[in-house]
């Protein structure tokens, strides 16, 4: 139902913003499933939310200079109402940017130290499910890759050409609902018949799109070093 009066506006943004904020601040640093309009039109009332917040006083000057009167809002009256949405908008968003950090690196651990030094690992895995749910993936590959996982791939393209290279940090795997497509930050030397990898890497990154993956092996990073052949 849309709102009638202008109470009823400011009754609805004031519920939607802090969920809305949240979103935002946690999809940035894990990224986000299923991005649809409803999605974006939230994002929209919390980045505008912070525009606001960062230039409410020369917002708060023009209007003392526009409106005249004794009904106009005090400068005290202001600093509190200005106070309360700096708050609303801030919490949910350095809560929602903490977890979603976690959240994201919670395989390998690593960066927030300054949090981890105060949380063991089972700790940290209890908070992200009570706090955040089983949070599934939709789809295997993304569990997979939303991990952010140190290994090494093993690629047979519908053409039946092999490809292997090094996901790690730099790499990056598409999500849902866009292309399962995949950027491995090194490629791999790998036998074009047989498949088995080599000892060292080509030097170069390797883009694969969605269109052309058969299916994947994923080795662990010890793999090529330890066998040569996967």
């Amino acid at each position: 139902m849309v709102p009638s009066t202008a109470i009823g506006l400011l009754v609805l943004i004031v519920a939607v913003l802090p969920g809305s904020v949240f979103t935002w601040a946690y999809e940035r640093q894990n990224s986000a499933y299923g991005v649809t309009l409803a999605d974006r039109f939230l994002r929209f009332i919390a980045v505008s939310m912070i525009f606001h917040l960062a230039l409410g006083w020369p917002e708060y000057a023009v209007y003392r200079v526009a409106i005249e009167g004794r009904d106009r809002l005090a400068t005290d009256q202001f600093a509190v109402l200005w106070i309360g949405a700096l708050l609303l908008a801030a919490i949910p968003a350095t809560t929602g940017t903490l977890l979603g950090g976690l959240y994201a690196t919670r395989t390998e651990r690593n960066g927030w130290s300054w949090v981890r030094r105060r949380l063991s690992a089972p700790s940290e895995t209890r908070m992200l499910t009570m706090l955040l749910g089983r949070t599934p993936a939709p789809r295997a590959w993304d569990n997979l890759f939303s991990e952010r996982p140190s290994v090494y791939l093993r690629v047979r393209l519908d053409s039946g050409a092999w490809l292997a290279g090094r996901f790690a940090d730099a790499s990056y795997a598409g999500g849902f609902p866009n292309d399962a497509d995949l950027y491995l930050e090194e490629g791999w030397e790998i036998d074009a018949v047989t498949g088995d990898l080599g000892e060292s890497g080509t030097g170069f990154p390797i883009y694969i799109p969605a269109s052309t993956l058969k299916w994947i092996e994923v080795i662990p990073v010890a793999g090529p070093e330890e066998d040569g052949d996967g």
